[in-house]
């Protein structure tokens, strides 16, 4: 039984988000311009597993699902999409990392957003990429994320793209709409100017949620407490500027 949104989707000759298998003109783009045959994929998928194997620091997933992404991405060049591979593998080792209790420290810095060239919907949609990246990893979803936020130079620049709007929908991410446990949400050298939107935020999050965020002011020996040894440190681990 087709939903509404599959019948809308072929009615607008659009393909879902999600496509269980694909359709003879994306099998027929994928040849043209990847160079993806079936002679050519297995192969292809072959070698990178042999490369893997010969790698023995490089600890990653060996099935076909994880590797073709690799190889789609460098046109089945196996050697381009190996080193791709190894640098991906390499940023999830580094970024980011884990406090104490297993939790990914996230860190933004909201203060160095310039809204002259990223709009509210793009940072916000960036953000909800970073964290979604994040819950793939089966340790995230047991230990949760520690979301620290940077508002240093947090000016009402800024905070005019908070409008009402955007304000219900951080709220909605916060509260039931995001398969994330969110175990601490700390803010640093706040401003009045932040307060106001607190203000309007906090009306409408759980107890829960409000339970869970602090406000620190200027006092980086919170930071070094919780996660790292320094605040520079800190700002190593996930950070983003939205």
């Amino acid at each position: 039984m087709t939903s509404n949104y599959d019948e809308e989707m072929a009615m607008k000759n659009f393909l879902p988000f999600h496509v269980k298998c694909l359709p003879q003109r994306l099998i027929q783009k994928a040849e043209e311009e990847l160079k993806e045959t079936d002679e050519i994929r297995s192969p292809s998928l072959d070698k990178m597993r042999a490369l893997i194997l010969a790698e023995k620091k490089l600890k990653c997933p060996m099935e076909d699902e994880y590797l073709i992404q690799f190889l789609r991405a460098r046109k089945f060049d196996v050697k381009k999409a190996f080193n791709l591979l190894q640098n991906n593998c390499q940023i999830k080792k580094s970024y980011p990392e884990l406090d104490e209790e297993g939790c990914v420290v996230l860190v933004l810095q909201l203060g160095k957003w310039k809204v002259e060239e990223t709009n509210i919907v793009f940072a916000l949609t960036a953000l909800v990429c970073i964290l979604m990246m994040m819950m793939e990893e089966p340790a995230t979803q047991i230990c949760g994320v520690q979301v620290l936020t940077d508002l240093k130079g947090f000016s009402l620049k800024q905070m005019k793209s908070f409008t009402p709007r955007y304000i219900s929908l951080i709220s909605k991410g916060l509260r039931n709409s995001l398969p994330i446990r969110f175990k601490g949400i700390h803010f640093f050298n706040e401003s009045p100017i932040f307060q106001y939107i607190w203000s309007l935020l906090r009306m409408v999050l759980t107890e829960k949620i409000k339970n869970r965020i602090h406000f620190h002011g200027d006092n980086q020996k919170v930071c070094k407490n919780l996660f790292l040894k320094t605040f520079s440190q800190v700002s190593t681990v996930v950070t983003t500027t939205l």
